[in-house]
């Protein structure tokens, strides 16, 4: 049995044009409804393996049996489209890449074009024969000159074929097919169709989307704080939806009015309406975010985070993969962490599926610049230094265990804390390696770390109750043990010397004379601490 593979979906096309146009990147489950199915191989799917890291379709080519040293990926033009009879111009990526140490990748990659719906087919272009070694990324291009007179049911075939059979054993990706006709026409006006005009609260990563243009081929996409403006944002698709990166998450709470542009190679519509939308707040501002996911109904959770003996439960329920929240927020609930220590034990619980491998990275913003990106505020986000694991319990949970050694000089005060659980295999997957990436088959959580001075005693504490004589010389005197549920004296490195029963004296003959931290240790989960000298 092949190995599994966790998929992710995806698509985009343009719909109806004055001439064919399609630019699909598999980042979505529509792209069957842009014209593109793909066949052959072993369980043809699209996963995160693209030549720029992001979405591709492919399959595993191995074996003797036709079926399985084959696919193809046939795109259809729909009848909604209209071709000119103009050329075409064709591109795509291709990459091909060993199943395993040893396995070679002898195989070709043929193209062709049909004008009478797929009964015959024209070669173009040239045959690529893949390197035995694999490919990682070869940009296809070719075009069907205008005497082909591509009219009617337009269908392209992509084929990759493996050759020596049984000793081929390779994965097959493609991404990012652009079929473009030659146009004849500037194209005609679109708006945006979502957000809806005049709506509220909307994300500030919204998946900006509108109706295909007759004779686009691109879209100019412009967001701005005054009417015309793109002082927000400007950025040209050739897809008819956009959703702003997590480092240009839109301003909250902001009227902002939008405008899309049609353009082709002729020239760009004029005249179009411009909409308005407000957004909602922003609870992970300033930092980066809030993550989407790029498989959201095979999302992986977090079930339990806990940090330094503390435990956060988070999806207790979740049992298996499913629909949950790329991004959950957990603030407004610190983790105290004292400067006495410069380590601090975490443990990520996540659900995970046997027989695929599980990771997580940890960012800390210590000096509290609003970014993850100084030294030592990365923590397992490489190759080299990725917490993995493979091993998967009963109840499909994946383990891992950790600590976070905290910089020297860091400032006292909250510091913000990002941890990010993701499907990955030995080289890590690209959601882990930084703060920012969306996530894919896993999950982001935020906290807030609270970093406090270890001998501070605050005026609270003081107040409410007193520890006496200061210095003592054999028994302390504690005011009010009221709701104390036991006591613990340290030394000045931090280890613990005595732990006894809430009393109203405490006998410390046994220790020896110096500097101690007397902690009273509350019903209520508080700690009170307090300096004491012994004679």
């Amino acid at each position: 049995m092949k190995k599994f593979l966790l998929t992710c979906s995806l698509a985009l096309g343009l719909g109806a044009n004055a001439q064919i146009f399609v630019s699909e990147s598999f980042e979505t489950a529509a792209y069957t409804a842009n014209g593109f199915v793909f066949t052959g191989g072993y369980s043809p799917n699209t996963y995160l393996a693209g030549c720029d890291g992001t979405i591709a379709i492919g399959s595993n080519l191995y074996g003797t049996n036709v079926a399985y040293n084959t696919s193809t990926l046939v795109y259809t033009k729909p009848a909604s489209v209209t071709a000119n009879g103009k050329k075409i111009d064709v591109s795509f990526t291709v990459s091909a890449l060993p199943y395993a140490t040893g396995s070679t990748t002898n195989g070709n990659l043929n193209v062709a074009y049909s004008t009478d719906g797929g009964t015959t087919y024209v070669p173009f272009g040239t045959t690529y024969t893949f390197p035995s070694t694999g490919v990682t990324c070869y940009a296809y291009s070719a075009q069907i000159p205008e005497s082909a007179n591509v009219n009617g049911n337009f269908k392209l075939k992509i084929t990759s074929v493996t050759v020596n059979g049984a000793t081929d054993d390779f994965y097959i990706f493609l991404d990012k097919v652009v079929v473009k006709q030659e146009a004849t026409a500037a194209p005609a006006c679109t708006a945006l169709t979502s957000p809806a005009s005049a709506a509220t609260g909307v994300s500030v990563r919204p998946t900006l989307t509108w109706a295909a243009a007759s004779g686009a081929q691109s879209y100019t996409v412009k967001l701005g704080t005054t009417p015309g403006a793109s002082d927000v944002l400007s950025t040209t698709v050739n897809t008819t939806s956009y959703t702003p990166l997590s480092t240009s998450a839109l301003p909250q709470n902001k009227l902002l009015y939008a405008t899309v542009t049609a353009t082709n190679d002729i020239g760009s519509a004029t005249g179009c309406t411009e909409t308005t939308f407000t957004t909602g707040a922003n609870a992970i501002a300033p930092y980066c975010g809030p993550m989407i996911s790029t498989a959201p109904t095979q999302t992986a959770p977090i079930k339990s985070f806990i940090f330094g003996g503390v435990t956060n439960t988070s999806d207790a329920a979740a049992t298996t993969i499913g629909s949950f929240a790329p991004h959950e927020n957990y603030l407004s609930a610190p983790f105290e962490v004292k400067n006495n220590v410069t380590t601090v034990p975490f443990t990520v619980n996540g659900i995970g599926i046997t027989g695929n491998g599980w990771g997580t990275s940890i960012f800390i913003d210590w000096n509290n610049d609003g970014d993850f990106l100084d030294a030592g505020e990365s923590y397992f986000n490489t190759t080299a230094t990725i917490k993995r694991t493979t091993t998967v319990s009963a109840a499909n949970i994946a383990t891992l265990t950790g600590n976070i050694t905290i910089p020297a000089g860091v400032t006292l005060g909250q510091k913000r804390m990002r941890v990010k659980y993701n499907f990955t295999g030995t080289t890590i997957h690209s959601s882990l390696t930084t703060g920012c990436t969306d996530i894919n088959n896993g999950q982001v959580e935020d906290y807030t770390i609270d970093y406090k001075d270890f001998l501070a005693v605050t005026d609270v504490n003081k107040a409410a109750v007193s520890v006496y004589p200061n210095p003592f010389t054999d028994v302390l005197k504690i005011s009010d043990v009221k709701g104390v549920k036991s006591v613990s004296v340290n030394d000045m490195s931090g280890r613990q010397v005595k732990s006894l029963a809430p009393s109203a004296e405490i006998n410390l003959s046994s220790l020896k004379g110096g500097l101690y931290i007397v902690n009273l240790n509350m019903e209520d989960g508080s700690v009170k601490t307090f300096k004491a000298i012994k004679k």
